[in-house]
């Protein structure tokens, strides 16, 4: 496992990009450059690098970077070791869409139970109709499919519905979303229900805990006429992996989702998780569009 800084500068004037690529040089760090010829006094030149950890050199470099306001993003990368010890993995996959009906995020009232949503941190909201689409999805080669602002749901095509019946997936069922355009159900793609809520069993070391209140941890919810549902999510962890208790999965099921939320502001979305099982039987058929992070346990909660 190793924690990966990935940092971005767009930029104009070229004699701050010199000086950055000599402290990159310095460090034999390779780098990507592109100049954009056609506006470079309105887009300007982009510098993209990546530094590790573990690199002798991290904190020094970080240092000498810090008065450049670079964009900084996290990630955790995960070697074979880390996948081979696992038996429970954090699946994600990318964005294709938006819910409709879009404007004013009104798809919330065709999809969900909002009688417990706090739209001031964004839990509680329940699933009670099929999501609505607004095209037949057009990513060929990707069995796995997502939308945006709703990171939650997982869509599969039917090919992969046919693999996880015939393997006896447990703990999932099917459900057609909807074209918006004819209230006519999208055939041979399905969103993928997990059934199965975790008990509470998320430890929060490498992460932050956000609660909804006045004046909250992220430096949010200034307004004192809001009722605030007093509710506590979690930052999806940036350095390392989701920790939780070893006690609360069953080899009985393949699919779980967690009883904690994740997310920042007014998201609030909780993570879905697969068995090793799962995993190998997405590997060996080749399965396109997903994302896993290892989990780790704690093995006294």
């Amino acid at each position: 496992m190793r924690i990966k800084h990935k940092y971005i500068i767009f930029e104009k004037n070229t004699k701050v990009l010199t000086k950055i690529k000599k402290i990159l040089n310095g460090y034999n760090l390779t780098y990507s450059y592109e100049e954009d010829k056609e506006n470079p006094l309105i887009v300007g030149h982009k510098l993209e690098f990546v530094v590790y950890e573990d690199q002798n050199f991290f904190h020094k470099i970080q240092s000498k970077l810090k008065p450049y306001g670079m964009f900084e993003d996290i990630f955790t990368e995960y070697n074979t070791n880390d996948i081979d010890n696992t038996e429970w993995f954090q699946i994600s996959c990318g964005s294709y869409q938006y819910p409709q009906p879009e404007d004013d995020f009104q798809y919330r009232n065709f999809t969900f139970n909002l009688d417990d949503y706090c739209p001031i941190c964004g839990i509680g909201k329940i699933q009670n109709n099929p999501y609505r689409l607004k095209n037949e999805p057009k990513q060929k080669n990707n069995q796995f499919w997502g939308l945006h602002w709703e990171y939650e749901p997982i869509f599969v095509r039917k090919e992969t519905k046919k693999i996880l019946e015939k393997e006896c997936i447990q703990g999932i069922h099917f459900l057609q979303p909807i074209l918006h355009k004819n209230n006519k159900p999208i055939n041979d793609f399905y969103q993928l229900i997990i059934e199965t809520i975790l008990e509470k069993g998320f430890d929060p070391y490498n992460t932050n805990t956000i609660t909804c209140k006045l004046n909250n941890e992220e430096g949010l919810n200034k307004n004192s006429k809001n009722i605030y549902c007093g509710r506590i999510k979690y930052h999806h962890p940036r350095k390392n992996s989701y920790l939780f208790g070893s006690k609360i999965f069953s080899s009985k099921l393949d699919f779980y989702i967690s009883n904690e939320y994740f997310g920042s502001g007014t998201g609030a979305e909780r993570i879905n998780i697969i068995s090793r099982k799962t995993y190998e039987i997405i590997k060996k058929n080749q399965l396109k569009g997903l994302t896993f992070a290892p989990i780790i346990h704690k093995r006294n909660i």
